[in-house]
């Protein structure tokens, strides 16, 4: 049976879709090397968008099991990047928060991609420069609403 229209052009999309992720992980993000391990630092990526965020809502976020995410939350508490606390509101709960070491490994490491995005964009021409911003722009806002 023939894929429809609609079909087809999903189709073309999602391999596009996949196209860009590799391009950007494999020109960009490859290239950069994270001061600590990548899963602690998409951990503390993930405290920075829930600040008070338990155990469980972390790994749920990261889909990673909560047997992993406990280990990791352990070497971030124990190298003073994380800390744990009592929720005040409920005493079964746990919170998770970046300690000012923690931000500072996520700014350095905010600065270190800024210096290599210049570096790159400079290739472009001022208006290649804001076609890549305004397709980005608009790719970001798609992509969030296709996931909410």
């Amino acid at each position: 049976m023939k894929d429809s229209p609609a079909q087809e052009a999903s189709r073309a999309f999602v391999e596009t879709f996949i196209e860009t992720y590799l391009l950007v992980r494999n020109n960009f993000y490859r290239q950069t090397q994270v001061p600590i391990p990548v899963n602690q630092f998409v951990v503390l990526m993930a405290l920075i968008n829930d600040p008070s965020a338990s155990i469980s809502e972390i790994s749920r976020t990261l889909n990673i099991s909560k047997q992993q995410m406990t280990t990791i939350i352990d070497k971030l508490v124990k190298s003073g990047l994380a800390q744990r606390h009592p929720d005040i509101n409920d005493r079964r709960r746990t919170v998770i928060t970046i300690t000012d070491a923690g931000m500072a490994i996520l700014d350095q490491q905010k600065e270190t991609v800024h210096l290599m995005f210049h570096e790159r964009i400079s290739r472009l021409s001022p208006e290649e420069i804001g076609q890549l911003a305004q397709a980005t722009y608009t790719y970001n806002r798609l992509v969030r609403k296709m996931f909410l």
